[in-house]
């Protein structure tokens, strides 16, 4: 079983990019948008970091790594807009995949996110829109500010930590679950309690509930805190 969880967790490391960074490559793009687009970014290893700002534009930041440049020059980056949505995603031309790519995305503030990430971490912050974040292997993190009307945050990882950070005056609907691992909150109102001796769940209302709030994991933490 030692064997097995090393060689689980060298395979990860190199997915994630923590080996074999012999050649790197500069990415950078950005497209036009209005205020509140829809942002589909697709990673296959490699951590996404997500913020939000005060212009009407998606700037896509990136750095492709691999251990040599035939593998590099096997990741490609796509972007893509078709209406008001805009995709990012990671694809190579290899069948193995032998590098990654970390992503610095500037969406406009009233964006809605979807990101999927295989093997990395995910980082989201300043953004008001609907929040959507799938993880294999990967913690996700998300400052999601004040959270109400009809607002969605969906945060999902296969293995892997959630933290969620709220500001106050918000109404959501929250339900956190981890099969194997800890809930923890300090969001009045919201209950928290052990699931079969290793796992956690709870949640709540918050105000009225209009907003939805999940949270889920298989492997790992999840925290939700109040943020100033």
């Amino acid at each position: 079983m030692r064997t097995l969880c090393v060689a689980v967790l060298l395979s990860l490391c190199a997915c994630t990019g923590s080996f074999g960074e012999s050649a790197r490559e500069a990415f950078h793009q950005a497209v036009a948008s209005g205020p509140a687009p829809v942002v589909h970014v697709g990673n296959v290893a490699g951590a996404v970091r997500i913020e939000g700002w005060a212009r009407n534009t998606v700037d896509v930041e990136a750095t492709k790594y691999a251990h040599d440049s035939d593998a590099l020059h096997a990741i490609a980056i796509g972007v893509r807009k078709d209406g008001d949505t805009i995709s990012v995603t990671t694809t190579y031309s290899a069948t193995t995949h032998g590098g990654g790519v970390r992503y610095r995305i500037s969406v406009p503030a009233g964006a809605a996110l979807e990101i999927r990430n295989v093997a990395g971490a995910v980082d989201v912050a300043g953004v008001r829109g609907d929040v959507d974040v799938q993880t294999e292997a990967g913690e996700i993190t998300v400052d999601a500010g004040r959270v109400t009307g009809n607002r969605s945050i969906d945060l999902r990882a296969t293995t892997g930590a959630i933290t969620l950070g709220l500001a106050s005056g918000g109404d959501a609907t929250v339900v956190a679950r981890s099969t194997v691992g800890d809930f923890g909150t300090d969001v009045p109102g919201l209950t928290q309690r052990r699931d079969n001796v290793i796992g956690a769940s709870g949640g709540g209302t918050i105000g009225s509930g209009s907003a939805s709030i999940r949270l889920t994991t298989t492997t790992g933490a999840i925290s939700l805190r109040r943020v100033i």
